[in-house]
């Protein structure tokens, strides 16, 4: 106070140390020494020839008289802190975590993550800073009996603050870690602790992710960690908390940055993508893929090739699509290294991750692409409520778990500045969001945060948290509570998840064109998909399919315009084997927008032309009208089939399988009923139909099955204004179950595969 606290001081501090039993371990008294705003004292807890406190985790009361600043009167100053004398046994007995293709697993058994994030209250984000383990080991205490079994943290800033030259660590802040790390241990849950956030620290080199000298100290951080843990079996490492590629300038889009080390890349990947016999070769077939004269260079796009526009100009907007799958292959390559530096200390039981947000639905690093490299997945769904199932399904790749490792509710306010939503409204929504990460086929949720930060200088972040700065709880504890209890009732029954029979590709390279159709037919798709016909599915990059090693039976190609050749042979092949795939609009291009014969090949003579405001097709016989508006009348193409009849949907027959195509996209257009009457025809071909009969279906309640080895997890989601009460047959077993969903509001019933009994009921 006022800079002159060596004034306020009255006698020494009173320290009592007690240890875990809370039994006494010593009593100081320290004098304190300094002037200005800071004293300090040292103090000896073990003299020499005395025995050494034993491993666990101490308590510290600080006690001490100030003089009042107003006044001649002295009050009392209280505090609690703690350390840890280093526990091994403790930090090398954590049970290993593993997975299936779904799920976590610990011990062998589903281990369903209801879990949060967690910085301290006191300090928050500054805790391994200014660290104090009697708060963490609290908390850790009310996480427990949340039932919270997973916890996030992490560095989101100041990697400096830890490593300031290369090689050389801030012992300091390794020895707080070593003490949270403790912490986590002493009650076993499990953390997850993420290294980086948004882009890489550079350490002075000019590229995040390419300079080898930003790669290699970016490794020896990283190795740092993985060395002084490498006996810790419960630890998941989080590479990068919501990456972007990869000009600072333009966080959070895909966007070149125009150094020596990008530009090198860029020229080896062209190289290694498109081989040809000469370099002059090579060049030419990039001009013409480009639409580049024959004078320009095939450097890095410019900005400008990434603008829609109406004329193009001097841009080569085909080339911006290539720097996208770049940007992907780049950022995989550098997740690899990462990973190859953790697992530099030999424990195989640590799994790693990226964390990425909505941004990887788009043409941020996208699981889709960099799943190859991660031992599972995640999403952070913040802003795209409208959206929740769909973030799920895009950015969860076949044969790995797909968690949501950050939810939560983000502020909003009206025009008066007044908050847009009541706690209650808030505590539903977050309660959707956690009924989904479960329903919709991920492995669980992580919610953001336990403790709100006052700290930050944005409203929307000290508004987010369980609990207020005051230390009581918002209502949004609540569903968190319930799931966790659930969920660690009844999580034997979640073994031998049944995969899902419909397969959506994603059409990445019209997604990562500048004239971006795919996202909103790719959410058209999944909507369609589980709310009008409650069908769960999974979802392929268009770059991936290869990966598929399964036969699914229904494929769904939402109103792609340009696809990939190697892609369109391989969705072929499917067919052959015995799939039904639906496309729907132009198919007669790929990816660099070169004409390709797909149709024709199909026996089906077809050219393209722009749509119309008012369009109308026939779907198994019923005619509907579609609508395009806005800027669609002069970005969206149709097919026309050369030939009299109206526009209708198309059915080929193709080895054991089935080609079903409409010449109109109807993803894309501003009616929901073509494309709900497309997907019940496609069902039927594909002889496919819900697990379960409801007698009225409400489409404003999702109805999520998930069907395991020995039981049925069905999840029900309102999304309307009114209580809701459905009565639906299980079909395998015939049996009748009634669910009542308040407004906003979830259910969740587990039922018994064989004899169609309630098991739990939520």
């Amino acid at each position: 106070p006022k800079g002159e606290i060596e004034e306020l001081l009255r006698g020494d501090c009173r320290i009592e140390v007690l240890d875990e039993h809370r039994k006494s371990a010593g009593n100081l008294n320290v004098g304190l020494l300094g002037q200005g705003a800071v004293v300090t004292g040292y103090a000896n807890m073990v003299p020499p020839k005395t025995r050494p406190l034993s491993p666990g985790l101490y308590q510290v009361n600080v006690k001490m008289k100030l003089q009042s600043i107003s006044s001649e009167a002295t009050y009392s100053f209280n505090h609690i802190t703690g350390f840890w004398v280093l526990d091994r046994k403790l930090l090398e007995d954590g049970t290993p975590l593993s997975l299936d293709k779904n799920y976590f697993l610990r011990d062998g058994k589903p281990y369903p993550v209801t879990g949060t994030t967690y910085m301290t209250s006191d300090v928050h984000r500054k805790f391994l800073f200014e660290p104090n383990p009697y708060l963490w080991n609290k908390d850790f205490i009310e996480m427990k009996r949340a039932g919270v079994n997973m916890v996030r943290t992490g560095i989101w800033t100041g990697w400096k603050n830890y490593m300031l030259d290369v090689g050389a660590p801030n012992e300091a802040t390794l020895r707080a870690m070593d003490a949270f790390v403790l912490t986590a241990r002493k009650h076993n849950i499990p953390i997850i602790f993420t290294l980086f956030a948004f882009l890489p620290e550079q350490w002075g080199g000019a590229n995040a992710y390419l300079d080898p000298r930003s790669v290699n100290a970016q490794k020896e951080f990283i190795t740092m960690f993985a060395q002084r843990y490498r006996a810790v079996n419960d630890i998941i490492w989080d590479l990068i908390n919501e990456p972007s590629f990869c000009s600072p300038q333009h966080l959070w889009n895909c966007r070149p940055n125009y150094d020596p080390y990008e530009k090198k890349a860029w020229n080896r990947w062209l190289k290694d993508r498109y081989p040809s016999g000469s370099d002059e070769e090579r060049t030419a077939r990039l001009q013409e893929r480009y639409r580049a004269a024959a004078e320009e260079s095939i450097d890095l796009p410019t900005l400008e090739d990434f603008a829609d526009v109406n004329i193009f100009d001097e841009r080569r907007p085909v080339k911006a699509i290539d720097y996208r799958l770049f940007a992907q292959d780049m950022f995989t390559d550098w997740v690899k290294q990462m990973t190859s530096a953790l697992r530099s200390n030999g424990n195989q039981h640590q799994l790693i991750t990226v964390g990425q947000d909505e941004g990887g639905t788009g043409e941020s690093p996208s699981p889709q692409f960099f799943a190859e490299a991660v031992d599972f997945t995640c999403i952070h769904n913040w802003w795209l409520n409208d959206d929740l199932v769909w973030d799920n399904v895009v950015t969860k790749t076949p044969g790995k778990p797909n968690l949501v490792e950050e939810t939560g509710v983000m502020f909003y306010e009206k025009m008066d500045g007044s908050a847009w939503r009541t706690e209650e409204d808030a505590k539903n929504l977050l309660e959707r969001k956690l009924a989904i990460s479960l329903g919709a086929g991920g492995a669980g949720f992580i919610e953001w945060l336990w403790n709100t930060n006052p700290f930050m200088k944005s409203d929307n972040e000290a508004a987010i948290g369980l609990f207020r700065v005051d230390g009581t709880a918002k209502s949004e504890l609540d569903p968190v509570l319930n799931f966790a209890k659930f969920f660690a009732a009844n999580r034997h029954l979640m073994a031998g998840k049944k995969e899902e029979e419909v397969l959506m590709v994603i059409p990445h390279s019209q997604m990562f064109s500048t004239r971006n159709f795919a996202t909103e037919a790719t959410r058209r798709c999944v909507r369609v998909m589980n709310y009008h016909f409650n069908m769960p599915m999974a979802a392929v990059s268009e770059y991936r399919v290869d990966t598929i090693q399964s036969t699914p039976k229904l494929i769904i190609v939402p109103s792609p315009r340009t696809l990939n050749q190697r892609t369109w042979e391989s969705l072929l092949a499917m067919v052959e084997r015995g799939s039904t795939l639906v496309v729907s609009g132009v198919i007669d291009t790929d990816d660099h927008w070169f004409p390709v014969e797909r149709t024709k090949h199909l026996e089906i003579a077809a050219t393209s032309k722009l749509v119309s405001q008012e369009e109308f097709l026939m779907i198994d016989g019923v005619e509907y009208q579609l609508s395009y508006r806005g800027n669609k009348i002069q970005r969206v193409e149709k097919a026309v089939v050369e030939q009299k009849s109206n526009p209708r949907v198309v059915t080929v027959r193709r080895g054991k399988g089935t080609i079903i195509w409409s010449p109109l996209p109807v993803e894309i257009s501003e009616s929901l009923e073509p494309t709900v009457a497309l997907y019940e025809f496609a069902l039927k071909q594909a002889n496919l139909s819900p697990i379960f009969s409801v007698e009225k279906r409400n489409s404003s309640v999702l109805i999520l099955p998930t069907v395991f080895e020995q039981a049925v997890l069905y999840t029900f989601v309102s999304e309307c204004d009114r209580d809701t009460e459905l009565s639906l047959v299980h079909n395998e077993t015939k049996t009748r179950i009634t669910a009542k969903v308040a407004a906003q509001r979830t259910a969740m019933i587990f039922i018994d595969r064989r004899n169609g009994r309630i098991l739990a009921r939520m």
